[in-house]
């Protein structure tokens, strides 16, 4: 999957243009999000657009009546005053009234926006989620798109507004003198080219920048986040991480400035012409009062009306240009939302009731834009109630069998059946149902315990008794007792009075929450690294245990863990070179031996003495 960014750079007139046709999902985007308090929204925005002509117009009437008083009495400056102040008590009272629905309106949108973008990323495939492109795009829709659609809205709400004052302003004019109305709209429309370029080029400056905004919030993250702290503060990384930050954002800061000088310059041109405009019609005004043209009331509406002309038509520009703008930002939510999920389950089969069987035909497979197979050609067979362990170096395709096998990439050669039809024909949801997995590089939620270990089946958080006994099962019982609040205690310091836990700690925790999971097949991919010898050997005593009767895979770095397994593949190079159990290995006297025998070497003579009677006595 890619991202169309070069689309998406391209600034011109046509495509300003055609980001508007996101406008009907935007306006759906706001009627699904609350309809009732869109439509009092608009209602209340076109009363304030026609609200300052009302007031200018009962203001001319006001003056006007002192010199109708004069002849019919106090009263008629009383009714006046009367009727300009009820309607500006009404539009008050209205404004506060808008302003709390638009407030809880954001909250709403803001919500909305967030849960789609979430709803999105988890419909991702693992290959789509690594992809830095896809990652651009969900980085800018989370920056900018949870704030741009209320801002849209406002815009456009705005803009019906300011029209709607700006006709009403301009017909008064047309009334006196119709050249004037027609020099104060033109004037702002002469500058709507000059602030679109400046806003084109703000627009590629944040598009361009969004890598090295990934990179900014990275170095920030390293020197902010708990994990990182000790290996920061060790090697003294925090300057250098510091320098690096603020180097980005002394460029971010360059390119900002830059854009602001241009639109400083250009606004004071315009304002300067708009200055002179407004100068000269303001001496026609005035010479039409000395000439007893127009009323006193009357010079004070035209007067106002021209101040009011010119700074809707400025708006009217200016919010075009911003709603430009944002239509291009938004853009960017539109196209990650519109990304296109690599895998599609509608019609794929449900009907597991257990995994039996386990096989992989000549599976291979090559990550996005390399040029070699991670896995090559891997073939084996597993049924219910066998356990198997994949070892080798780094890097040669042990990790790699489990994302096929989860499903979490898909697009491999060969096949993989389960139960001797293919996985290609299974729903993913319906299948990882089946499994339980523990990841190399697993989460540490900063949730409470039961969250931790409940994760591993959401639909049994609140029974205890699974918890617990899968928190045995780990090992980690005695830890739970031990807990302020038990089950309910806050793991982590993320957030207030939470207890740390040890990486092996974790590591228990996390093979708790697989435990916690009525699987079929159980993968645990390096399930003890963080674990000392004593706690490794019961880890797996206890992953022996529990996955009698099903199906085990676990990978394995130490060699010493998985020789009891039924069955040990050896891979090197993305290919299984050796496979067998672990006496047969032995016997063989290849890699798997050699490289079971130097990790020994580092053990006791007795170990070494083990090693020997396993060699010599294969039969056993």
């Amino acid at each position: 999957m890619a991202v169309d960014r070069e689309d998406s750079s391209v600034m011109s007139i046509a495509n300003i243009l055609k980001s508007f046709r996101y406008w009907p999902r935007i306006m759906g985007l706001l009627w699904a999000t609350d309809a009732k308090s869109l439509i009092a929204i608009m209602i209340l925005n076109l009363f304030h657009g026609i609200s300052p002509i009302i007031v200018l117009i009962l203001t001319k009437d006001l003056i006007n009546s002192i010199t109708y008083s004069w002849t019919e009495g106090f009263n008629v400056i009383l009714k006046a005053f009367a009727i300009l102040v009820a309607f500006t008590l009404l539009s008050q009272l209205l404004n506060l009234i808008q302003s709390y629905i638009e407030s809880l309106f954001k909250v709403l949108l803001m919500n909305r926006i967030n849960k789609l973008i979430m709803e999105k990323s988890v419909s991702l495939s693992l290959k789509d989620f690594e992809n830095s492109e896809v990652q651009d795009a969900l980085k800018l829709a989370q920056n900018e798109a949870g704030h741009r659609p209320y801002q849209i809205m406002q815009q456009m709400m705005s803009l019906i507004s300011g029209i709607v004052t700006l006709i009403s302003a301009a017909g008064m004019l047309i009334i006196f003198r119709w050249w004037m109305a027609f020099i104060l709209l033109i004037i702002p429309f002469t500058s709507f080219y000059s602030f679109l370029r400046i806003g084109q080029q703000e627009f590629l400056v944040q598009y361009n920048r969004i890598p090295k905004m990934r990179k900014a919030w990275y170095y920030s993250y390293l020197m902010t986040n708990d994990k990182n702290f000790k290996e920061v503060k060790l090697y003294q990384l925090g300057k250098y991480l510091q320098r690096c930050y603020n180097g980005l954002f002394k460029s971010f800061y360059k390119e900002d400035k830059k854009i602001a000088k241009k639109r400083l310059s250009t606004g004071i041109i315009f304002q300067v012409i708009n200055v002179i405009a407004n100068v000269l019609m303001m001496v026609v005004v005035l010479r039409s009062a000395f000439l007893r043209e127009i009323e006193i009331g009357t010079v004070v509406a035209l007067t106002q009306t021209i101040t009011m002309t010119q700074s809707n038509s400025q708006a009217l520009i200016s919010g075009i240009l911003s709603l430009c703008q944002h239509n291009l930002f938004l853009k960017q939510l539109f196209i990650f939302l519109d990304l296109k999920v690599s895998k599609n389950d509608k019609g794929k089969r449900t009907d597991i009731m257990e995994i039996e069987t386990v096989e992989f035909k000549n599976v291979s497979f090559m990550y996005p834009d390399t040029n070699r197979y991670a896995l090559n050609n891997v073939s084996f067979k597993l049924k219910r109630g066998e356990t198997m362990a994949i070892v080798g170096r780094n890097g040669s395709g042990k990790t790699t069998l489990m994302k096929i096998l989860t499903g979490l990439y898909d697009d491999f050669k060969g096949d993989i059946l389960i139960n001797g039809i293919s996985i290609r024909s299974f729903n993913q949801e319906a299948l990882r149902n089946h499994m339980a997995v523990v990841c190399q590089d697993f989460v540490q939620y900063e949730l409470n315990m039961r969250h931790n270990i409940g994760f591993g089946n959401v639909n049994r958080l609140e029974r205890d008794d699974e918890l617990l006994e899968s928190a045995r099962r780990a090992g980690i019982d005695d830890l739970v007792d031990q807990l302020p609040h038990g089950l309910d205690t806050q793991i982590g310091r993320l957030f207030d009075q939470g207890s740390q836990l040890s990486g092996g700690q974790w590591q228990r925790v996390a093979i708790a929450r697989a435990f916690m999971r009525k699987a079929d097949l159980y993968i645990l991919d390096e399930p003890s690294s963080m674990l000392d010898p004593e706690s490794e050997l019961q880890v797996f005593e206890k992953f022996r245990e529990l996955i009698h009767q099903h199906i085990g895979i676990f990978i394995s770095h130490r060699y010493t863990s998985i020789k009891y397994a039924d069955h040990i593949i050896m891979m090197d190079q993305g290919e299984v070179v050796e496979q067998g159990s672990h006496i047969e290995l032995m016997k063989k006297d290849s890699m798997y031996a050699y490289l079971y025998k130097m990790q020994l070497s580092a053990y006791s003579d007795n170990d070494k003495e083990e090693v020997q009677y396993e060699m010599v006595s294969g039969d056993r």
